[in-house]
């Protein structure tokens, strides 16, 4: 068992996101609903992983070592609502956008990620 929890509904440290594809400098959403997760598996390993909401299939799982990533808002986005999960000992970087209707939800995400990393 990978001990990845993606069930219903949304728990802390888990907010609705599409994933961003990084085409040269310029990010695109894909627009598929999906959510942005994080756990810690039985290991200890901290994981932020992406589930693409229709399949329940999880794409992505990161491992997050102690103080390797930063997951901060784009200011360049007018929106406020991309954010990026940047690895400190790679060139590894992972975007995404906030699906959630409600943009106090996009404030949530900080308050409810970064204490997790």
């Amino acid at each position: 068992s990978s001990g990845i929890n993606a069930e219903w509904p949304l728990r802390p440290g888990e907010f609705k996101a599409g994933r961003m594809n990084q085409r040269g400098k310029m990010v695109h959403p894909d627009t598929r609903k999906g959510t942005v997760f994080i756990f810690k598996s039985d290991d200890s390993l901290i994981h932020f992983c992406w589930k693409d909401r229709t399949t329940g299939q999880v794409e992505d799982d990161l491992i997050i070592f102690p103080d390797d990533a930063d997951f901060t808002r784009v200011t360049q986005c007018t929106t406020g609502r991309v954010y990026l999960m940047k690895f400190r000992s790679s060139n590894r970087r992972f975007f995404c956008w906030m699906q959630d209707a409600k943009k106090e939800k996009s404030t949530d995400c900080d308050s409810a990620l970064i204490p997790l990393l």
